[in-house]
């Protein structure tokens, strides 16, 4: 026993004078951070999963608007083809999507499900990054056009808000980042950056009928197409139908229950679907009231009505045949096991005999065509 405490005792001994030694010398700490790049970069991106002949659906982005530092707004990547294609972009999504070392250059599209804040505010950071990444053409991007449905109060000089739709909202973003852009250009030189890359170009998908379809990308045999949902006050919001060698996958985007979500994810392989516990959200606002905070509590119990329980997308997934539920836009934050079990009540005996699971950043789900396989890997 006294050699085995006389052998750990100089083994730790030999570390402090090694951990000493590089604190102090600047070249061994330079030697030590090479071998860290090296390894690193040796790592790779993901570029593999572009061509694989898969229809893979990474969620970058699977929180809400409540206060959640495991997870980044709403986000969610199509890869395939050879294209990279995003749907929303909510603050601090950019982080999770690079974090899945997926080639940013392939991105050559961005499609919008509406137009609040969590679903929109890492535009500027997809686009410029995007850019730096080594994306040469303009980045087309693809939402709802401006509310009809709306009159909200004007402000002091008279405004109106909610006149604009995507078109107006991409230049918005354009205008911001424009002085970015061109500071990038002149220090880094157009050999390294192509200007027509940092080009944001917005398109207003004009509002459908119920179960009517409009395809807004369709290249190299990926197919996806937008679909009404049912988020009013919010009006148009959009869900889209994602199609790739036979495999099917549908984004929900925020609505309430609503049959189009059922018909367009008729027999899919995969349904990602936002979830907004009731029960959990009232204890919260029932919380918010006993703390005095009667506007807080009464805009927690707004949210309830244009969001879907977990036991009601658990009851579209089966209506519709969907082999796999994926639970997205998580509301509220599910910190510990017992919130989780609270989350999911219900959910089982909705369901019936479908697969579900709750989604968190840099989740892959991947469909290779040809196959009925569905495969899940964390990316993190």
């Amino acid at each position: 026993m006294k050699r085995i405490a006389i052998a750990v005792g100089a083994l730790a001994a030999l570390f402090l004078v090694a951990f000493g030694a590089l604190w102090v010398t600047p070249s061994l700490q330079d030697g030590v951070m090479k071998r860290v790049v090296a390894s690193r970069l040796g790592d790779g991106d993901r570029a593999a999963l572009l061509n694989d002949g898969a229809l893979h659906i990474v969620l970058c982005g699977t929180g809400s608007p409540m206060p959640d530092l495991s997870r980044a707004n709403a986000c969610t990547a199509v890869v395939a083809g050879g294209h990279v294609v995003i749907i929303d972009t909510g603050p601090r999504s950019w982080s999770r999507f690079a974090e899945a070392r997926i080639p940013a250059s392939a991105i050559d599209a961005i499609l919008l499900t509406h137009l609040h804040s969590d679903h929109i505010g890492d535009l500027g950071e997809f686009a410029v990054q995007s850019w730096i990444a080594g994306r040469k053409t303009p980045l087309e991007i693809y939402g709802p056009g401006a509310p009809q449905e709306i009159k909200p109060p004007l402000d002091a000089e008279g405004h109106a808000y909610g006149t604009e739709g995507t078109v107006d909202v991409v230049k918005g973003f354009a205008d911001a980042y424009g002085t970015d852009s061109g500071f990038r250009l002149v220090h880094h030189g157009v050999d390294f950056l192509a200007p027509e890359g940092a080009r944001m170009i917005g398109h207003d998908i004009a509002k459908m009928p119920l179960e009517t379809a409009t395809t807004v990308y369709d290249k190299d045999g990926l197919k996806i197409s937008a679909f009404l949902v049912n988020h009013h006050p919010i009006e148009p919001a959009f869900g889209y139908r994602i199609e790739y060698k036979g495999r099917v996958a549908v984004v929900s985007g925020d609505t309430k229950k609503f049959e189009n979500v059922a018909y367009f994810a008729k027999d899919a392989d995969l349904l990602v679907h936002e979830a907004l516990s009731d029960n959990m959200v009232r204890l919260i606002a029932s919380g918010l009231d006993g703390a005095g905070n009667k506007r807080l509590a009464k805009m927690a119990r707004d949210t309830i009505n244009y969001h879907t329980s977990p036991v009601e997308a658990a009851e579209i997934a089966k209506e519709a045949n969907v082999r796999l539920l994926v639970f997205s836009h998580i509301v509220p934050p599910l910190p510990n096991a017992l919130a989780r079990h609270m989350f999911f009540r219900g959910v089982e005996a909705a369901r019936g005999a479908g697969e579900t699971m709750l989604g968190y950043d840099d989740l892959m789900i991947s469909l290779p065509g040809g196959s009925t396989a569905i495969q899940t890997t964390d990316l993190r």
